[in-house]
């Protein structure tokens, strides 16, 4: 596979599936799949943001250019990707649509919430929270008041209960139930991590790849998580959206891209379990 030949063709396959839904009217009761498109948006934007830094950075001294490739920012990027996938997939693509409106709802409730811990200076940002209050009450009801919240555990409940949209554990509980091997997401995401939070590997890789081509090289790594995560997207996207399941079929070629980088679990067992 040439992974730089694959991305570019998984972007626009992006592009097009997300395209395919503009202008079409919301059925009833489907409002909460608004939220999902705006995902769909926030991914895209990050991927062709990977793809123009990927294409190098020059910044003029006026004797000299500074070039590089952020392979750094892409790979913060790749992270940022990866969480922005798994939000979808956990929230929006459950076989139980009610449970899909729960968990849309949790995740309102989480971000409100998060939002009103932060000081607001304006009168404008005052009445905005205090408005986005009385959301917040009327979701905690709705969601209390779920069949999923009693019958949830004790600890499940009490995630709810602190406004987490996650499960115990976060992203690494969700790539589990989304189909991504734990072990293999661990390692990615830890890495790509790492160049969010300063790691001292961050700092050494960055001190290590003086040329391009080594840039270019670290850059690579991260562009091909991205491949993978964007054949995930794809999938979960045309499950949500039939009128890109068509665009998504209709090019047999482009098709098998995104079954050729669609990991899954089974795809790793044999590597991840001959090592423990």
């Amino acid at each position: 596979m040439n992974y730089d030949q694959d991305l570019l063709k998984l972007t626009h396959l992006l592009h097009d599936c997300v395209q395919s839904e503009s202008g079409i009217k919301i059925q009833p009761g489907e409002g909460w799949k608004n939220d999902a498109q705006v995902l769909a948006v926030k991914f895209f934007r990050h991927v062709t943001s990977i793809q123009q830094i990927s294409a190098g950075t020059s910044f003029d001294f006026g004797d000299h250019a500074f070039v590089h490739i952020d392979h750094s920012s892409i790979a913060v990027l790749a992270r940022a990707s990866i969480e922005t996938l798994l939000a979808f997939k956990y929230i929006f693509t459950n076989d139980d649509i009610d449970l899909c409106i729960f968990r849309h709802k949790l995740w309102i409730l989480s971000g409100l919430n998060d939002r009103g811990k932060i000081t607001a200076k304006s009168d404008k940002s005052k009445a905005v929270l205090n408005r986005e209050a009385e959301s917040i009450k009327l979701l905690k009801e709705q969601i209390t008041q779920s069949p999923f919240y009693f019958n949830a555990n004790r600890e499940t409940r009490k995630e709810i209960d602190n406004c987490s949209w996650k499960p115990k554990g976060g992203a690494y509980v969700i790539s589990g139930h989304v189909d991504i091997h734990q072990k293999y997401f661990s390692d990615i995401y830890n890495h790509l991590s790492g160049h969010a939070h300063a790691s001292y590997i961050s700092a050494l890789q960055t001190r290590d790849a003086q040329s391009q081509q080594d840039q270019q090289m670290l850059a690579g790594a991260a562009r091909q998580i991205l491949c993978m995560a964007l054949a995930h997207f794809l999938l979960s996207y045309s499950k949500l959206f039939p009128n890109a399941l068509k665009l998504l079929q209709s090019d047999i070629e482009t098709y098998n891209t995104v079954k050729n980088w669609h990991f899954r679990i089974s795809n790793f067992k044999e590597l991840y379990e001959s090592h423990t």
